[in-house]
């Protein structure tokens, strides 16, 4: 049993609740019939088939590198044709008829932050002038507000 809650994903396994934030989730697999979630901490052993946590995970930025492995985009390193490569070096198969859509997902997800990323430095240059302005102003009117009495 699997299921989504207030931005957690809640398996139940054995009589055992394994509560997961989603950036907490670094990578999936199968294994011999047995579907594992990954943290950064430890290895959670789940119900259900990768497909079930693929589905599971769509809101998430996961990208499907291998039958057998789905990888949350935010824990890349790297990728080439040899493997993905997550940021604590743990190395995901990348298989060679998913290689392709696997860079094409990759690279549009990287180039979607990059723009989100400029464009929030963008706002925040504006209001870090805002905020000059107002200060400025402010300090004007405390230098300035003797001259008129």
């Amino acid at each position: 049993m699997y299921q989504k809650m207030e931005g957690n994903y809640v398996w139940v396994f054995k009589g055992e609740r394994i509560i997961l934030r989603g950036r907490d989730i670094c990578y999936a697999h199968m294994d011999q019939r047995k579907t594992f979630v990954h943290t950064g901490r430890r290895e959670y052993r789940v119900g259900g088939s990768l497909k079930d946590v693929e589905e599971l995970l769509k809101d998430l930025p996961i990208v499907k590198t291998h039958n057998a492995f789905l990888v949350h985009m935010d824990f890349l390193e790297s990728v080439s044709v040899r493997g993905a490569v997550l940021k604590d070096g743990t190395l995901i198969p990348v298989s060679q008829n998913r290689w392709k859509q696997v860079r094409e997902t990759v690279e549009r997800y990287y180039q979607e932050c990059h723009r989100v990323r400029h464009k929030m430095q963008k706002q925040d240059e504006k209001l870090q002038k805002k905020i000059y302005i107002a200060q400025e102003g402010l300090s004007m009117r405390e230098s300035c507000g003797n001259l008129g009495a």
